[in-house]
């Protein structure tokens, strides 16, 4: 396996976790916790986009 395999696995498995932790938070109807510019917002999980 190469070093680009490796990265593009390890990018994709970050995505699907990431993805499924908004689909969570979606369904608990709970917020998420983001960097925007530098600064920390609590956004609704359910006004993020899919």
């Amino acid at each position: 396996m190469t070093k680009t395999e490796i990265k593009e696995k390890i990018l994709k498995g970050g995505q699907l976790a990431i993805d499924r932790l908004l689909e969570k938070k979606r369904k608990d109807d709970a917020v998420v916790v983001i960097s925007e510019k530098g600064k920390v917002v609590r956004v609704p999980a359910k006004e993020l986009k899919k």
